[in-house]
């Protein structure tokens, strides 16, 4: 059985399986489009072509349906496929011989050629109710493409880094950032919460490996409704010991977000195109500016409403800043760092030349946060110190605060939004489509 069909085979006589996409009949027989794992490939019915259902008996083409799972043998010719979604689109196979391996049981099987509705939430919606099955349009495919191959690009950079994979709990004690967006369970009699960030765990990692990454859920319970957000998404968090200040963790993802730009541009070309999406533009020195100066700079420039003093960016701002940048630097990044101390979590550090601001920074793209990250406090007393300020009580994180009494180096990290990225990359409005089976405020099954 081919697997990896290409060029070379051309001329050869091949077995190929898949499911059947579309069936299309002339009067000179026809064309069965087989959906493979990357997309289309284009096959030709001729007159000798001969059917088989599973049990091993001759049919006739007309028996043949969508979402059939085949086995076709054929010949591999050259060929001009100009339909987008056919990854396979220098070749196609003159088919000899088709066999049924398996059939839907229903005869109304949902036509991924043809999901057309009024308006776009309508349709978003069907195809998120559907979701098993609408993820077989070549569109949807290419989105899902895109991430995987954008978490392997980030996993394997990490490795060549020296940066070690680590698989943390989703069952915790207690909250990394605290506050209400949290979501409560009953375990055994007791209660836990399922996790924002595995950001305790992955600094413990540092005192363990000095550089850790992890790719795995997290889950906020906010009662957002918006293309935005999603209450259960995937986390790429990196975690690196003995740095000198955040500029060694913003660094480090600027040449991160490189590598994976690079990777996603050579291995999904395909995918690029039938979605017609253009790839982000990160240049040698991504624009960087603090928090208060963003304020000032959208306020002078005349771009917002008057945000200064503001604790946190306005979705009005993160668009206004990265169009910003991208017209007077040619970014499509922006670093916004130096965020107030109150409105960070309570390891971020807190800058020493003004303690009211955190050693913290947000990675903006294309008009949306894609990352969030900064230097953390290292010293037990500091934690503590920060913490009875903040009026929590240091002992419901006495294995958290163990770790620092045995010594940390200076470290930092990020965490990076998976589906976010992917949505940016390809400029899709919803945040949603990249997510293989979305969960938010409305949303728990398929």
């Amino acid at each position: 059985m081919l697997t990896n069909l290409n060029n070379a085979h051309t001329g050869d006589l091949v077995e190929v399986s898949g499911m059947i996409h579309n069936v299309r009949v002339t009067k000179w027989g026809g064309f069965i489009i087989l959906r493979k794992s990357r997309g289309l490939l284009q096959t030709v019915v001729g007159d000798q072509s001969q059917f088989f259902n599973e049990q091993g008996e001759p049919v006739a083409m007309s028996d043949l349906c969508r979402e059939m799972a085949v086995t076709i043998t054929g010949k591999v010719n050259e060929a001009t496929i100009k339909d987008p979604a056919a990854f396979y689109n220098t070749l196609e196979i003159a088919v000899d011989k088709v066999t049924i391996l398996s059939r839907p049981s229903t005869t109304e099987v949902v036509d991924m050629n043809s999901l057309k509705f009024g308006d776009e939430e309508t349709l978003l919606r069907y195809k998120f109710d559907n979701r098993q099955v609408t993820l077989r349009n070549p569109r949807d495919m290419a989105i899902l493409k895109v991430q995987s191959t954008i978490a392997k690009a980030f996993a394997d950079y990490l490795t060549e880094e020296g940066f070690t994979q680590i698989f943390t709990p989703k069952i915790v004690s207690e909250g990394a950032e605290g506050g209400a967006n949290v979501f409560k369970m009953d375990y055994f009699g007791k209660q836990v919460y399922l996790a924002q960030s595995p950001q305790f765990y992955k600094q413990i990692g540092v005192g363990v490996y000095e550089r850790v990454f992890e790719i795995a859920p997290a889950y906020r319970a906010e009662k957002h409704a918006t293309s935005r957000h999603l209450n259960e998404y995937i986390s790429l968090d990196v975690e690196m010991g003995f740095i000198k200040g955040q500029e060694d963790v913003m660094n480090l993802e600027a040449g991160l977000l490189r590598s994976i730009i690079e990777r996603v541009g050579t291995v999904c070309d395909h995918e690029l195109k039938l979605l017609n999406a253009t790839l982000p533009v990160l240049p040698a020195n991504v624009p960087m500016w603090k928090l208060s100066e963003v304020h000032e700079i959208l306020f002078n420039e005349h771009l917002t409403e008057d945000h200064r003093g503001e604790d946190d960016l306005a979705p009005e701002e993160e668009r206004a800043i990265c169009k910003y940048a991208a017209e007077k630097f040619g970014s499509d990044f922006v670093f916004v760092t130096h965020f107030p101390s109150q409105h960070r979590a309570f390891y971020a550090m807190d800058d020493p030349k003004d303690p009211s601001l955190t050693l913290s920074f947000d990675l903006l793209m294309r008009g949306l946060e894609i990352t969030s990250g900064g230097q953390r406090i290292h010293r037990e007393e500091e934690y503590r110190e920060k913490m009875t300020r903040r009026g929590m009580n240091p002992d419901n994180f006495r294995f958290y605060l163990d770790t620092f009494k045995n010594g940390m180096p200076p470290h930092g990290g990020f965490a990076i939004g998976l589906e976010r990225i992917t949505a940016c990359f390809l400029n899709i409005a919803n945040v949603k489509e990249a997510s293989m089976f979305p969960r938010d405020i409305n949303r728990v099954a398929p």
